[in-house]
C-alpha cells in the first residue's frame, strides 16, 4: 500500500514538472524529484528535508563530498554521487551555452564565459582562452588542476597554447576556492612574467581573472596590466 501511495505522489510531481517546469517547485521538492531514480522505495521528501536542514542549500549539497551526503539517513552512495556530480554537469552545460557566443565583446562577457569553468569546484584550476584580433574565441582549455588551494602553472604551457592557436591575445583565469579574491604576491609575479613573455612573442595578455564564489578580481580592471605596461621595474608591492 505504501508503495502505491509513493507512486501516485511521484506521478503527480512529474505531471507538475511537465506542465509548469522544474523551476515551479520548492527547493525540497526539486531535491525530492532528483532522488526518485536513485531511491525508488523510500519517501524522498523526508530525505530532501533532512539534506537541506543539514547542509543549508541545494548549492551546498551539490558542492559537498558524497561521503558527507551519505551521513543523512536514507541516502545511498549512488544518490550521493549523483547530486555531487551535478555541478560538473552544469559547468559543461554553461560551457556549451557560452561557447555559442563566440565573441567576447567586453570584460563582462569574458568574466561570464570564464567564470562558468569554476562553478562548484573545490580545487584550484587554471583556464585559458585564446582570441583573435576581433575578440573571437579561437580555443579554450584547462591548463592545470591542483589540489585544494594550490596549483602550478608553466609559463611555457601558456605560450605554447597561444602560439598553437595563432592567438592575438589570451585571457587567463583561476579560482581561489574557500579563500579570498585578492591576488597573492605569487599571482602578481606570475601574471607579470606571463605578460612579459607573451609580449615577446607578439601575444597580448588581455586579462587575468581570479574567481572566488560570486566575486571576481580582474587584473585589467584594477589597472595592474597598465602598470606592467608602463613600468619595467614594477613590483607587486605597488598594488
Amino acid at each position: 500500500m505504501a508503495n502505491g501511495v509513493h507512486d501516485g505522489h511521484r506521478q503527480r510531481m512529474r505531471e507538475r514538472i511537465r506542465k509548469n517546469g522544474v523551476a515551479s517547485l520548492e527547493m525540497h521538492e526539486i531535491l525530492e524529484y532528483l532522488l526518485y531514480s536513485f531511491i525508488p522505495r523510500k519517501d524522498t521528501n523526508v530525505i530532501a528535508h533532512e539534506l537541506l536542514q543539514k547542509f543549508g542549500s541545494l548549492r551546498m549539497i551539490m558542492d559537498s563530498k558524497p561521503e558527507r551526503l551519505c551521513e543523512v539517513s536514507g541516502m545511498t552512495w549512488n544518490a550521493s554521487l549523483f547530486l555531487t556530480s551535478l555541478s560538473g554537469v552544469f559547468r559543461k552545460y554553461l560551457d556549451e551555452v557560452n561557447g555559442q557566443r563566440r565573441r567576447l565583446k567586453d570584460r563582462s562577457e569574458a568574466k561570464k564565459y570564464m567564470g562558468s569553468s569554476f562553478y562548484g569546484l573545490r580545487d584550484e584550476q587554471i583556464c585559458i582562452v585564446a582570441v583573435d584580433v576581433h575578440d573571437q574565441i579561437l580555443a579554450s582549455d584547462v591548463l592545470a588542476v591542483g589540489t585544494g588551494d594550490e596549483v602550478q602553472l608553466s609559463v611555457r604551457a601558456v605560450v605554447d597554447f597561444a602560439l598553437m592557436h595563432k592567438a592575438h591575445g589570451v585571457l587567463l583565469a583561476h579560482n581561489h576556492p574557500g579563500g579570498i579574491v585578492t591576488p597573492s604576491s605569487q599571482d602578481v609575479f606570475l601574471t607579470r612574467k606571463l605578460y612579459d613573455t607573451l609580449n615577446e612573442v607578439g601575444v597580448k595578455l588581455l586579462d587575468h581573472f581570479i574567481f572566488c564564489g560570486e566575486n571576481c578580481y580582474s587584473f585589467d580592471e584594477q589597472r595592474v596590466l597598465d602598470k606592467f605596461r608602463g613600468n619595467n621595474n614594477f613590483n607587486e608591492r605597488h598594488i
